[in-house]
C-alpha cells in the first residue's frame, strides 16, 4: 500500500512541475480589440518602418536561428508595465491592451534594448551582427524592456484605446505639459 501512495504522490508532484505558470502581459496594436478577443500576429508591423528600422529588421533576419519564429510572424509583448507604456506613448494611433499568457506559449524572450543599440551601430556591421546575435541568444542589458514571442493572447483588459490619451501620456513623459485627462495606471 505504501508502495501506490508513493506512486500516487509522485504522479501528483509530476502534474503540479508541469502546470504552466501564467504571465499577465502588455500589447500595443494599431488594431481595436475588446475584452475577451484573440490578438493574433499581423505582419504588417514593419511594412511601417523608416529604412532605418527596415535595416535593424534585415540584420536581425539574417542572425535569426532557424529554431526561432521570424519577427514579423509572431506577436510581441512587453513583460513590464511602464516599458508597454512608454513603446505606447511613442507609437501614433496605438492601443494599449493587456493580457494573459502560459510560460509554455512564449518562442522567444528578447530585450528591446538591444533593439535600440543595434539601431544605433546598423553602420557597423561586425558591432551591428553581434548586437543580433545576443538578442537572439536572449542576452538582457541591465535593465531590460522585455519583448515577449507569442502566437497569440486573449484580452482582459483594455488599458486605453484613446488617442487623446496616449499623446497626454507622451507629453507627460517628455516634459511638456501636465493635461488634466487621466492617464492610465497599472490596476
Amino acid at each position: 500500500m505504501g508502495d501506490m501512495n508513493t506512486c500516487c504522490y509522485i504522479l501528483l508532484l509530476a502534474a503540479i512541475k508541469r502546470t504552466p505558470e501564467h504571465m499577465m502581459l502588455f500589447r500595443i496594436d494599431k488594431r481595436d480589440f475588446n475584452v475577451n478577443d484573440k490578438i493574433l500576429p499581423q505582419n504588417a508591423y514593419q511594412n511601417e518602418l523608416d529604412d532605418s528600422r527596415k535595416k535593424v529588421e534585415e540584420v536581425l533576419e539574417f542572425n535569426r536561428p532557424k529554431h526561432k519564429p521570424k519577427r514579423n510572424e509572431i506577436l510581441m509583448l512587453f513583460e513590464n508595465f511602464e516599458d508597454a507604456k512608454h513603446f505606447w506613448t511613442i507609437q501614433k494611433n496605438s492601443k494599449f491592451y493587456r493580457g494573459e499568457i502560459s510560460e509554455t506559449e512564449i518562442f522567444h524572450i528578447g530585450d528591446f534594448n538591444k533593439i535600440e543599440e543595434l539601431f544605433k551601430n546598423i553602420s557597423d556591421t561586425k558591432i551591428a551582427n553581434k548586437i543580433a546575435k545576443e538578442y537572439w541568444n536572449s542576452e538582457m542589458t541591465e535593465n531590460p524592456k522585455k519583448e515577449i514571442f507569442v502566437n497569440e493572447v486573449i484580452t482582459d483588459k483594455v488599458m486605453s484605446d484613446s488617442e487623446i490619451e496616449r499623446k497626454n501620456a507622451f507629453a507627460i513623459r517628455a516634459g511638456l505639459g501636465n493635461p488634466k485627462i487621466k492617464i492610465i495606471l497599472n490596476n
